[in-house]
């Protein structure tokens, strides 16, 4: 097995297999299979706690705002905004405004749980 081990060594054939301990508690043998995983492959890649491609949009539009009207606060004020948004959004789930954005692409399907009232023209 190459990423991969028994939690237990004993190879019993019954899996919910029980055993006395020094306590004199019955303990169950647990012979599932156990994967490493290594975080840093799922962390998202992060400015300051901000997922990357938010972090550059937020940049990108504090610097729009002080360029168009020529004022410090203005672009302070809208990057502080936005990263306190970014954060949030990275906190909550970092694949949500992704999704959001590929969300557009696709046609919207029937949903049971609205209900809209057809338009009917009656003559």
């Amino acid at each position: 097995m190459a990423l991969g081990r028994l939690a237990h060594d004993q190879t019993e054939s019954d899996p919910n297999h029980t055993q006395l301990s020094r306590e004199g508690i019955m303990q169950e043998i647990n012979l599932k299979r156990r994967n490493r995983v290594f975080k840093s492959l799922h962390k998202p890649l992060t400015y300051l706690g901000v997922e990357r491609t938010v972090f550059y949009f937020v940049c990108v539009g504090a610097v729009g705002v002080f360029n168009l009207f020529e004022s410090l606060l203005a672009g302070i004020v809208v990057f502080i905004g936005g990263f306190i948004f970014g954060r949030w959004a990275t906190n909550a789930d970092p694949a949500m405004l992704r999704i959001l954005a590929q969300s557009e692409r696709f046609k919207t399907r029937y949903d049971a749980a609205k209900q809209d009232i057809p338009l009917v023209e009656v003559r």
